[in-house]
């Protein structure tokens, strides 16, 4: 286990825990997680060892958002230029 990141897997033998406990973690927010795909998540090193050490982990939030009516790329004499999403 020398990579940058862990399995849900891999966390919860570290843990010693169950694969469904590290999950509760992490859609909890309690442990950091990167989300790859639609099922899958890697947790980076440094927040699984803050949370084994007991340290209160910094949670950051991510906004996504779809653009509806298409995506401004900077301005244009004071207007913004539009590119309409196919």
């Amino acid at each position: 286990m020398a990579g940058r990141y862990f399995t849900i897997s891999q966390a919860a033998d570290r843990l010693e825990v169950s694969h469904d406990t590290v999950l509760r973690l992490v859609h909890a927010g309690t442990l950091p997680a990167v989300r790859v795909s639609e099922r899958l998540y890697r947790i980076p090193r440094p927040a699984l060892e803050r949370f084994e050490s007991g340290e209160q982990v910094v949670r950051r939030r991510v906004v996504r958002r779809r653009a509806s009516e298409g995506v401004g790329f900077g301005t244009r004499d004071g207007e913004a230029a539009h590119l309409e999403m196919a």
